[in-house]
Order: C-alpha cells, then sequence, then structure tokens
C-alpha cells in the first residue's frame, strides 16, 4: 500500500496515483497513464518523485502458486442411482464438471484439488463412500493436447527494428520540412507498423498560427474537415488537441468506440481505422508537433511498444524544431586545410 504523504504538497495527478495504486498496486504504467490521463513517462516521474519526497511505498505480499491436482473418476453406480448420484457429486465444490455416460462406467466426473493427498481423500472418503457407488476408477490427468481452438487477442503492431535503425542512426541532414516529414512518416510505417499518419505543427484551432495539419498519409481530408467542424463546434475536444494541451501522449485502442471520441464514431468508422496513438514532440518544454499513428485493425499496445513509440519521436524532435525555425541551427566547422 502507499505510504502516508503530507497532502497539501500533492497535486491532483498524485493523488490520483496514490488512489489508484491503493485500489490496485500491481497496476503497470501503462494502465495507470489510461486511468490518470497522463504519459507513461510522466506516471514513473511522478512515482520516483512521490517515493522520493514524500516517502511513498509500495508493499506486496507474494504467494506460491497452487500445486492443484486434477483428476478424472469413472463412477458405476447402483441399479436406477446414477442421476442421483450425479446430482450430489454435482453440487461438492471440488467437482468441476459431472457427465452421465454409457459403457463401462455411467458418470464421469472431474475435478481439481490443492494436490494429490486431497484427491486421494475425496477419491476415498466421498466418491468411493457415496450411496449408490457401486465403484470407481480414478485417473490422473498430466497434461492436455490439441483441443478447441481459443480465439487469440488484437496483435500487437509489428516493429522492424533494422528499418528504424536505418532512419535513425547515423548522421542525417533534412534539407527541408518536407524531406524530414518525410523520413518521419517511413520510421511510424515502415518501423513502427502504423498503417497511416499524421504530423501537426501547430494546434488545432490555432488560426492565424499556421496550418494544423503539415503532413498525412492515408488520412483523408474529409476526415479532418469534418473532426475540425466539430471541434469547432464544441462537440469534442480532439485526440490532437488535447496532446497538445496536455503534452501528453494519447492512446485509444478502439478509436470507434472510445469515449474520447464519442461524437466522432461515425467519422472514425467511415475513414475505416481502428486503434490511434498521438505523440508529443517537445523540444524542452515546447511542443513543436505531434504524431499521430492509425491502425486499421484492432492492436494491443504494450508498455515496450509506446515507448519505443515515444523514443522515435524524441529523436525527431530536435530536428524538426530546427526545420520549423524554433531551435538553433548547428553551424558546422570549416575543414581544416
Amino acid at each position: 500500500m502507499p505510504g502516508r504523504t503530507r497532502r497539501s504538497d500533492l497535486d491532483d495527478v498524485d493523488r490520483a496515483l496514490i488512489a489508484a495504486l491503493k485500489r490496485d498496486g500491481r497496476l503497470p504504467n501503462v494502465e495507470l497513464a489510461k486511468l490518470v490521463g497522463v504519459s507513461e513517462k510522466t506516471v514513473r516521474g511522478r512515482i520516483a518523485r512521490l517515493v522520493d519526497q514524500f516517502g511513498l511505498t509500495i508493499s506486496a505480499t507474494m504467494t506460491e502458486p497452487e500445486a492443484r491436482s486434477r483428476m478424472v473418476y469413472l463412477i458405476q453406480t447402483e441399479p436406477g442411482m446414477r442421476f442421483q448420484v450425479a446430482e450430489s457429486l454435482a453440487a461438492l465444490p471440488e467437482t468441476d464438471q459431472v457427465h452421465l455416460i454409457t459403457g463401462s462406467a455411467d458418470v464421469l466426473i472431474s475435478a481439481s484439488f490443492v494436490d494429490d493427498a486431497t484427491a486421494l481423500r475425496f477419491q476415498v472418503q466421498t466418491v468411493e463412500s457415496h450411496p449408490g457407488v457401486r465403484s470407481a476408477q480414478s485417473c490422473h490427468l498430466i497434461g492436455e493436447v490439441g483441443g478447441p481452438v481459443r480465439p487469440a487477442g488484437p496483435p500487437g503492431p509489428r516493429v522492424d527494428l533494422e528499418r528504424l535503425a536505418a532512419l535513425m542512426i547515423g548522421p542525417h541532414v533534412h534539407d527541408d520540412f518536407e524531406a524530414l516529414a518525410e523520413t518521419v512518416c517511413d520510421a511510424v510505417q515502415k518501423g513502427l507498423g502504423a498503417d497511416r499518419v499524421l504530423i501537426v505543427t501547430s494546434p488545432p484551432g490555432a488560426g492565424s498560427t499556421g496550418p494544423s495539419v503539415a503532413k498525412r498519409r492515408g488520412i483523408s481530408q474529409r476526415y479532418l474537415d469534418g473532426v475540425d467542424k466539430r471541434i469547432a463546434d464544441g462537440r469534442t475536444d480532439g485526440v490532437i488537441k488535447r496532446v497538445w494541451r496536455t503534452r501528453l501522449h494519447v492512446l485509444l485502442p478502439d478509436a470507434r468506440t472510445d469515449p474520447l471520441m464519442a461524437a466522432a464514431h461515425d467519422l472514425v468508422r467511415a475513414e475505416g481505422y481502428v486503434s490511434l496513438l498521438t505523440l508529443p514532440m517537445l523540444y524542452g518544454d515546447s511542443l513543436v508537433a505531434t504524431i499521430s499513428m492509425y491502425y486499421d485493425q484492432l492492436m494491443a499496445f504494450d508498455d515496450e511498444y509506446v515507448a519505443r513509440a515515444q523514443g522515435v519521436a524524441d529523436h525527431f524532435a530536435v530536428a524538426m524544431a530546427r526545420t520549423l525555425g524554433l531551435a538553433p541551427v548547428p553551424h558546422l566547422a570549416a575543414p581544416s586545410r
């Protein structure tokens, strides 16, 4: 549990983090970030500060996993007793399933126990001595082979580390914004597995401060116009506008149903994407651009992927600030003769 802190020195984010950890101290940082509405990087920093300055402690009690013993019993009953025996044994807490069968036995029971000794006592004291049971044979389940195909969860984006390395490692000189934007889009699509990408260099609704959308691949102007209109009408804040306001990433595993996009679910479905991750590109304390990554199918995002994506955004942030005139361009020393 979190330790005691000085409440007067805590802000809303600190209090929200502490409350979430009190409910479940095992929550990963990415889940905490979703609950609190900040980035995973901010969660790590806040927890470190709470531990260092306020004495936050998180304690855990580890329990040894139970070694379960799984058994199957083939029971032969007295004539006319199979239904009574099956119903009686099905009501026991140890019983997983009961089947009425034909052949050499009348009832099949599968049951689970904390250990083999408990399973043996159940067989002798409960099954074999049960009224109406003539005999019982036991089978110890040791493993499972095959079985029905279970639906898998959504995949994670496919990351191509070689592509990322080729785009990020080594000296790269970008003559203008267009060349840099093309490289960023390549890193997002070819390296991080996004299907579409949008780079925005000023907040939506900024008016005379410059165009919002600086580069797009796969995102239609019709979709952007529709979202902008609903932002202007006050029906939604929009994901990108939130990132500009908070300077934190926003992750929507399913933008078709996420409450943050409630006023634009029809636009999302018409555009055809499902998952969305928008990242800030920060130069010091200044937000110079955002990168929105769109995925055409439902995606599962883990901590490693989100951190790697933010790392890509951070890598290009300085170059982005220079091409936009927000950071000084280093002067190259003249070659010596």
